[in-house]
C-alpha cells in the first residue's frame, strides 16, 4: 500500500489500495443481499459500484481519514465495476444514486431501518507536492483522480466486518453480469448456494419482481408472464452462462395462476474465472438517454430488448433525426419506443443484410468469372503449346507445306506481314499458333 494526501485534508494520510487480480471477493452480510428500494432508482452500474466500494473498504478497514472516508483510485473502481474507462460522468451519477436512493435495511433483530448506501463522497485530483504553494494564478495540473466515500455509521461495522451470516461474492462475476435482475438474483442465489436444501426462500412473484427490478415501494407490477419473460428468464440464462452457479426457476401455482416462486441452486465449477469480461456498453446507455429517456427507463429497455436490438433501432431513430429536410420529431424518446415496438431496426438490418448479401454474391460471381476465364485461358495456352510441339516434330517439307497453306488463309495486314517476314511477326505467329490447333491434329 502507498500513502497519499487526502484531497479534503492534505495533511492527513490515507491508503490507496493496490489490489491483486486473483480471488477478489467482497463479503456482504445477508441483510445487504437484494436491496429493497424505498425511493429512487438503483441502476445496474450503481449496484456493481457498491459491491466494488465495499470490497475496497473492507481491505482498508481502520484506515479511513478524519471524516470517515476511504480513498481509492478511480481507475481501479472503473476497471472493477466495468465502466467504460473514460466515462467518469456516469461514475459520478452512480455515486449520486448511492448517496440519494433510500433503501430499507432489515435489522438483525427483525426490525427495519431507512438508510442510504453511502452518506457522502468526494471526487478529486491528487498530485505530487499537494502541500506546496503555487504562484498566484497558477493551477495544479495532472495527478490521479480519486474517490473518497463514507459508509453509514449505524451499519458500518456490519458492512466492513460481517462475522456471520454473510455471502461471499467474487468481484469478477459481479462485473460480468449485465442486467439488474441477473446481478440481484446472483447475489440471492449465491447466498443459498451452500444451503443443504439447495433452494432459495419461497416468496410471492410480486416480491421477487420488486427485489429483482429494484422497483420502489408502491410501484405496480406487470403481468407475471412479462416479468418472467423480460426479467427472470434473462437473469437465469445469464447466471447459468457466466457465473459459478446453475439455477432453475420453481413455480408454485394456485389453480391456473402462479403465486409463489423459488429457485433451485447448485455450485458448478466455472472455468472462465480468469477471463476479463468486457465493460458494459455505457455508450449505448448515453445514446438512449440523449433522446430524453431516463436512465432507469433506458436500463429497462436494454434489459427487455437486448443491446443488439436497441442499437439497430437507435440507428433508425438517429438517422431520422439527422434529416433536417423532414418534419421535426417532437419526442425522440417516444419515436424510439415506437421503433422498438414495430421493429424498424429489424427492417433496416434486413435491408443492410440484403445489400451485403447482394454485394457478396456479386463479388463471388466476379471471382467465379475470373476463375473460369483464367481456367479457359490456361486450357487455350496448353492447346497452343501442344499444337506447336506437334508442328515442330514434323518433317521440314511438311512444315513448309503447312506454312504455305496457312499463308493462303491470311488477308490484309496479316498477309502483308507474312509475305515480308513469314512467321516472325508477332501478329502472324499468334495467328499461326491458333491455326495449328485445327490444322495439326493430335
Amino acid at each position: 500500500m502507498s500513502d497519499i494526501a487526502s484531497p479534503n485534508t492534505p495533511e492527513a494520510k490515507t491508503s490507496i489500495v493496490v489490489s491483486d487480480e486473483n480471488g477478489r471477493e467482497v463479503r456482504k452480510h445477508n441483510t445487504e443481499i437484494g436491496y429493497r428500494v424505498q425511493s429512487g432508482h438503483l441502476s445496474l452500474l450503481s449496484r456493481k459500484l457498491i459491491n466494488v466500494l465495499l470490497y475496497y473498504a473492507q481491505r482498508m478497514r481502520g484506515e479511513e481519514d478524519k471524516e470517515g472516508k476511504y480513498w481509492v483510485d478511480v481507475a481501479k473502481i472503473v476497471k472493477d465495476a466495468k465502466f467504460n474507462s473514460r466515462d467518469y460522468e456516469l461514475l459520478r451519477e452512480s455515486l449520486d444514486e448511492l448517496q440519494s436512493v433510500k433503501i430499507i435495511r432489515p435489522t438483525e433483530s427483525g426490525g427495519i431501518t431507512s438508510d442510504v448506501l453511502i452518506p457522502s463522497f468526494t471526487l478529486d485530483n491528487v498530485v505530487h507536492g499537494a502541500n506546496e504553494s503555487l504562484p498566484t494564478g497558477q493551477k495544479r495540473r495532472g495527478g490521479r483522480l480519486v474517490v473518497g466515500f463514507s459508509l453509514p455509521v449505524g451499519v458500518k461495522e456490519l458492512l466492513l466486518n460481517p462475522r456471520s451470516n454473510y455471502t461471499v461474492l467474487p468481484i469478477l462475476y459481479v462485473a460480468s453480469l449485465r442486467t439488474i435482475g441477473g446481478l440481484v438474483l446472483y447475489e440471492i442465489t449465491k447466498r443459498y448456494s451452500t444451503n443443504p436444501s439447495g433452494v432459495t426462500n419461497r416468496e410471492t412473484w410480486q416480491w421477487w419482481w420488486r427485489i429483482l427490478t429494484g422497483a420502489a415501494d408502491g410501484a405496480a407490477p406487470p403481468e407475471y408472464k412479462y416479468f418472467k419473460r423480460d426479467v427472470i428468464k434473462k437473469a437465469v440464462d445469464e447466471i447459468n452462462t457466466v457465473t459459478d452457479l446453475h439455477i432453475e426457476l420453481i413455480e408454485f401455482k394456485e389453480g391456473r395462476w402462479v403465486k409463489n416462486l423459488q429457485f433451485a441452486v447448485e455450485f458448478v465449477k466455472q472455468t472462465s474465472f480468469d477471463l476479463d469480461p468486457p465493460p458494459i456498453d455505457n455508450t449505448l446507455l448515453s445514446r438512449i438517454t440523449s433522446l430524453g429517456v431516463s436512465t432507469a427507463e433506458a436500463e429497462k429497455l436494454i434489459q427487455r430488448h437486448g443491446e443488439e436490438d436497441l442499437r439497430n433501432n437507435l440507428e433508425v431513430v438517429e438517422d431520422r433525426l439527422s434529416k433536417t429536410n423532414l418534419p421535426q420529431i417532437e419526442s425522440p424518446a417516444a419515436y424510439l419506443k415506437t421503433a422498438l415496438k414495430n421493429q424498424y431496426g429489424a427492417g433496416r438490418k434486413a435491408q443492410i443484410d440484403a445489400l451485403q448479401n447482394r454485394s457478396k454474391k456479386a463479388a463471388d460471381a466476379r471471382a467465379s468469372r475470373i476463375a473460369v476465364t483464367a481456367e479457359e485461358e490456361n486450357i487455350r495456352l496448353g492447346a497452343l503449346r501442344a499444337a506447336r510441339e506437334r508442328f515442330d516434330a514434323l518433317a521440314l517439307e511438311t512444315q513448309d507445306k503447312l506454312i504455305t497453306n496457312f499463308g493462303a488463309t491470311l488477308k490484309g495486314p496479316a498477309l502483308a506481314a507474312f509475305k515480308k517476314t513469314s512467321l516472325k511477326s508477332p501478329l502472324v505467329s499468334a495467328t499461326f499458333n491458333q491455326w495449328l490447333i485445327d490444322s495439326v491434329p493430335e
